[in-house]
């Protein structure tokens, strides 16, 4: 059942810097940005130092900077979501 949440998270972290790259949901982003941050502490190994990068990410978009890195995070981040629902 955890595993599913913290799936979710992950899928709701990288829809949060698609709707970022259009300027909606800026609190939003906010809020997972820091569940991503706090679970990443908590199950800290080398996906979460990934998931750490992660949410400095999605600290550049949120300030409008995007790039090739952002869609590649957010690649990484719908492929671990969906992992932990579907595995």
């Amino acid at each position: 059942m955890e595993v599913k949440l913290l799936g979710i998270v992950d899928l709701l972290a990288a829809f949060s810097l698609i709707f970022l790259k259009f300027g909606f949901f800026k609190q939003f982003a906010i809020i997972i940005g820091l569940l991503l941050l706090v679970k990443s502490l908590v199950f800290f190994n080398i996906v979460g130092l990934i998931d750490i990068i992660a949410v400095v990410v999605m600290a550049l978009a949120f300030m409008g900077i995007f790039g090739i890195v952002t869609w590649i995070f957010v690649v990484w981040l719908i492929q671990k979501g969906l992992f932990s629902l579907l595995g």
